[in-house]
């Protein structure tokens, strides 16, 4: 290739790859694109608190404390458990442990 043609592949190509990058950038923060969320069963609270999620995300759960906790909540009844994970189609609502009442988990589909 001679110098012109060159330059000219290396423009369109740094072109391209910033148009992606902004499309990319430009995407909701909050929301996650759809696929899986991992939200954190820990002793007394779920990690994160809430989240905006995509149409088609799953929810999938990860106990990590000593204390027994369950999910109940849209589409979800988890029963209690120490360890383990567990996954459920996200839906919007709120999400809860029925142990632990204080513990909630608001999660909204977009």
């Amino acid at each position: 290739m001679n110098r012109k043609m060159t330059l000219t592949a290396a423009t369109a190509a740094v072109a391209l790859s910033a148009a992606v990058g902004s499309a990319v950038a430009g995407a909701d923060q909050n929301a996650s694109v759809a696929g899986t969320k991992t939200i954190s069963v820990r002793d007394d609270y779920f990690g994160p608190k809430s989240v905006t999620v995509s149409k088609g995300t799953k929810l999938r759960f990860v106990w990590s404390g000593r204390r027994p906790h369950n999910v109940v909540g849209p589409g979800a009844n988890i029963g209690a458990r120490v360890r383990g994970s567990a996954s459920v189609k996200a839906r919007s609502g709120t999400y809860v442990c029925t142990i632990h009442r204080a513990m909630k988990l608001s999660v909204r589909v977009r």
